[in-house]
Formats: structure tokens, C-alpha cells, sequence
């Protein structure tokens, strides 16, 4: 699994405001709740980014993959023209 800062960022926030619940209160199963929530939340929000991002790179695929076939059509067009000005030369004697 590849190293993610934020990631522990987030976790350490969550663990200091957990401590800081359960000192204040005297009790951990209100902090656990709390806890459990906050992992919850980031669990969804890191899903929901992971997401778009996928989105986005299967957009860009998609435009390159229509810049690769318009170029492919492109190139295709100017052999097609360029064998026709060479028939077109031959059949003329090499004068247009």
C-alpha cells in the first residue's frame, strides 16, 4: 500500500480529538462513537475522491484517444491525396 501523508494526517487529528473527548469526559465510549465517525467520514470522503479522480482519467483517455484517431484519419487522408497527385503526375507525363 503506497505511503499517503494526508492519510495519516487525518488519523492523527481524529486520535488527538478522541483523546481530547475522552479526557474531557471521563469516558471513552462516547470518544469511540465519535471516533468511529470521524473514520467513517474519511473513509467516504477518500472513496469519493479515489472516484473522481478515476473519472478524470478516463475522461482525458477518452480525448486522447479521439486526438490519436482524428490524427490516424488525418495522416490516412494525406497518403490517400498524395498517391492521387502521384497517379495524377504519372498520367500527365509529370506536368499538372
Amino acid at each position: 500500500m503506497k505511503f499517503n501523508t494526508y492519510l495519516v494526517i487525518a488519523m492523527a487529528i481524529i486520535g488527538i480529538i478522541t483523546g481530547s473527548l475522552a479526557v474531557s469526559l471521563g469516558e471513552i465510549e462516547p470518544a469511540v462513537s465519535a471516533a468511529i465517525i470521524l473514520v467513517s467520514v474519511l473513509v467516504l470522503g477518500w472513496g469519493a475522491g479515489a472516484r473522481s479522480a478515476q473519472a478524470e482519467i478516463d475522461r482525458l483517455t477518452s480525448i486522447e484517444t479521439g486526438r490519436r484517431v482524428q490524427a490516424s484519419c488525418l495522416i490516412t487522408t494525406r497518403n490517400r491525396l498524395e498517391r492521387e497527385l502521384e497517379q495524377l503526375l504519372d498520367a500527365k507525363g509529370g506536368v499538372l
